[in-house]
């Protein structure tokens, strides 16, 4: 797996985080993803690295090939993609994957988050 990218930071939730043990963590799978042959492997990845977040906070996963919002037994909660991304208080970090048009939507929706490009194959 490549290393993430880190396309924004302005660290605004990092100095959030001082005051509060609260964090949000999503992760945005668009459809490229979906549609491919090989989805298991990177949906199996991206599944992951949600439960390893939610280790630290919460963690959302918006995908497009996900019909309904639904949460799984550790409390990872999987949300269907849609043109405009939900608003949950602060953010602290986004990880966008394989899609550099989604990071930029990210970080103008989440300007205090850290927004990473996390290239999956």
């Amino acid at each position: 797996m490549k290393q993430p990218l880190q396309v924004f930071a302005m660290r605004s939730a990092a100095q959030a985080e001082s005051l509060s043990s609260f964090r949000n963590f999503l992760i945005i799978a668009p459809e490229t993803m979906a549609d491919s042959h090989a989805i298991t492997q990177p949906d199996e990845r991206v599944t992951k690295l949600a439960h390893h977040l939610n280790l630290d906070g919460y963690a959302y996963v918006l995908r497009s090939n996900q019909q309904q919002m639904e949460d799984d037994p550790s409390g990872v909660r999987f949300m269907p993609l849609r043109e405009t991304l939900p608003s949950f208080g602060v953010m602290t970090a986004v990880i966008v994957i394989n899609d550099p048009a989604w990071a930029a939507r990210a970080a103008a929706a989440y300007p205090d988050a850290d927004i990473f490009l996390l290239q999956l194959t």
